[in-house]
């Protein structure tokens, strides 16, 4: 089976890379690397990434003061420098927290034109589909892989639980239970967390009785929505105050806890009191202990993803892709994972997408599923083997009989 097309390009473009060069270039985006004309600028890219530096096409080469350019992470700190590996300006606080051991330029070399200013060039980054298993559910919502290759799958519409083994085609149901969750992650003992409604601890499943009994990860008097257990046995927890409406009124909080259930670190507000999060829906991790949140901002799914420091300070806030991600098919993030090299994949399901993002949440590509013939992707998890499944749901509508489809893709590049 042929690999799907990567969507990045490769060759420097003749025209706008927004309207497919249609129009001159006229404008380019230094943290993106869009090169765009006036009407993409003015219409399209400042209205999803306002926050931008764009320069004219003209000035790229010429004279750039750095310390009139005000950091975008530090507030009231002036840049220094240029870093040729983000393609960003940064302040001397951002060398030390975020790009030790980047390409750093100064400004001299900057204005004499040894900055590269060209697009990156094409990923060699490629998806190919392995298997593909039709479901008893009719929505994958929640995905966690046992050690012995089993699967506890969730589908929260339907409340349903289902314990499967994977067979040529489909998925085989050991066990089937009538229980609505709203997250799940496999612990380093083998046993499954979940969420469950109305209900501020964690519910543990033993795989091997299938008996659910309480865990001693209490979020109380706030109530979980997502989990994720690191590669350190940490375990984290997106928590809300209330039942779960989006945009949440009250608290909306992100807990770190130890395999005991101690609380080890709460996020909420960054350090100018602004909450971090609406809506953490699901939440992975990276070997070098980012926290990488999906935030949902309102109740069709429409969010970001936030990738925080251990720290708590804010490395990367990603909108989407310009090229797909506009206020008519705005950025729809569900799934969530990291993979062995520390990389990000998440699934855009409206807009039938995997987005792959760097370990501090920059744009790599974005691969469109569709054109394998995979549509409204939404869970992800890696299997034992370091393939990777994506768990789908049904369009908004469809009959209860619907079953909803299991892929398992191998990839290689990230």
């Amino acid at each position: 089976m042929a690999f799907a097309s990567s969507i990045q390009k490769g060759q420097i473009p003749v025209g706008c890379e927004l309207c497919k060069g249609q129009n001159k270039i006229q404008f380019k985006c230094i943290e993106c690397e869009l090169l765009m004309c006036s009407e993409c600028m003015d219409r399209v890219h400042l209205r999803i990434a306002k926050d931008h530096q764009i320069t004219d096409i003209k000035d790229i080469g010429k004279h750039v003061t750095f310390n009139e350019i005000k950091c975008e992470t530090h507030k009231g700190q002036t840049c220094c420098l240029f870093c040729q590996t983000c393609k960003t300006f940064i302040c001397l606080k951002c060398v030390a927290k975020v790009h030790n051991g980047h390409e750093l330029i100064e400004e001299d070399d900057y204005n004499e034109g040894k900055v590269e200013m060209k697009p990156k060039q094409q990923s060699k980054i490629k998806f190919e589909i392995f298997k593909e298993y039709t479901t008893d559910l009719t929505s994958v919502h929640d995905i966690a892989v046992c050690s012995d290759g089993s699967m506890w799958m969730g589908d929260s519409t339907r409340s349903k639980l289902q314990h499967v083994k994977l067979r040529e085609d489909r998925t085989e149901v050991i066990t089937s239970l009538n229980t609505k969750i709203y997250g799940m992650a496999k612990t380093h003992s083998n046993n499954i967390l979940v969420k469950t409604e109305g209900e501020t601890k964690l519910k543990l499943i033993n795989p091997m009785t299938e008996q659910i009994t309480d865990s001693r990860f209490d979020v109380k008097p706030l109530y979980p929505i997502s989990i994720h257990v690191t590669s350190d046995h940490r375990v984290i927890i997106g928590a809300l105050t209330g039942g779960g409406i989006v945009p949440v009124t009250g608290r909306s909080v992100v807990v770190v806890m130890d395999q005991e259930g101690k609380q080890l670190k709460e996020y909420e507000h960054d350090k100018h009191n602004k909450r971090l999060f609406t809506f953490p829906g699901y939440i992975t991790s990276t070997s070098n202990g980012n926290i990488c949140v999906v935030d949902w901002l309102d109740n069709t799914n429409r969010g970001i993803v936030v990738v925080l420091s251990p720290g708590g300070d804010i490395l990367g806030t990603y909108t989407g892709h310009p090229d797909v991600n506009t206020e008519d098919d705005p950025f729809t993030p569900v799934g969530i994972l990291t993979t062995p090299s520390d990389n990000i994949v998440v699934t855009d399901t409206n807009n039938h997408l995997l987005h792959i993002l760097t370990d501090q949440g920059q744009s790599i590509t974005y691969y469109n599923l569709r054109n394998m013939g995979i549509i409204f992707p939404y869970s992800l998890a890696l299997s034992t083997s370091g393939t990777i499944f994506i768990g789908c749901v049904n369009k908004a509508g469809s009959p209860d009989t619907t079953k909803a489809k299991l892929y398992e893709l191998e990839y290689s590049g990230i």
